[in-house]
């Protein structure tokens, strides 16, 4: 490998871990938004396949899984952070991955959000929304289709009826 390769190498790897690093600061974000009086962590994913080649299963299901307190219920949520769209639109998450997160979401009878941060910093979005997998229909959604779901940043978590508001 010659030297530009090389360099080529080094500032991918360098924009992957800054990738990694905002998601993770989101996922922390959208964490703290969830009182530990009413929610329990079930699962938290590790994506541990980034540190390594071999494929984890566990890495294709969400990146946390909450039980509400008071009546037992699990859900899940995908965290997913953008600095801002692509061409007025936003880009969430690969076909494959939606395939997945779908599969997950039959297969587990369980109710799934995309809890997507928009703007600013990971760590404190200026924007937030919060869609049930259901109505994130493609990878790439529209403003009419994801701004219906959209919740302030700094409010807590709460699950009425079934639903993640």
């Amino acid at each position: 490998m010659g030297l530009f390769g090389k360099l080529r190498k080094i500032i991918s790897i360098i924009f992957e871990n800054e990738a990694e690093q905002k998601g993770d600061d989101f996922e922390k974000y959208v964490v703290d938004l969830f009182d530990e009086k009413q929610f329990s962590i079930v699962q938290w994913t590790t994506d541990m396949a980034r540190k390594h080649t071999r494929f984890v299963e566990s890495d294709c299901g969400p990146d946390l899984v909450f039980r509400y307190k008071p009546t037992n219920e699990i859900f899940c949520v995908e965290c997913k952070y953008r600095s801002k769209l692509f061409k007025g639109k936003l880009q969430w998450a690969a076909t494959r991955q939606l395939g997945r997160y779908r599969s997950f979401a039959r297969d587990n009878e369980i109710p799934f959000y995309v809890v997507i941060g928009l703007g600013d910093k990971a760590g404190k979005p200026k924007r937030m929304f919060s869609i049930p997998l259901e109505e994130a229909k493609s990878p790439v959604l529209s403003p009419e289709c994801f701004e219906k779901f959209e919740r302030s940043p700094k409010k807590k978590f709460f699950w009425k009826g079934g639903m993640l508001k």
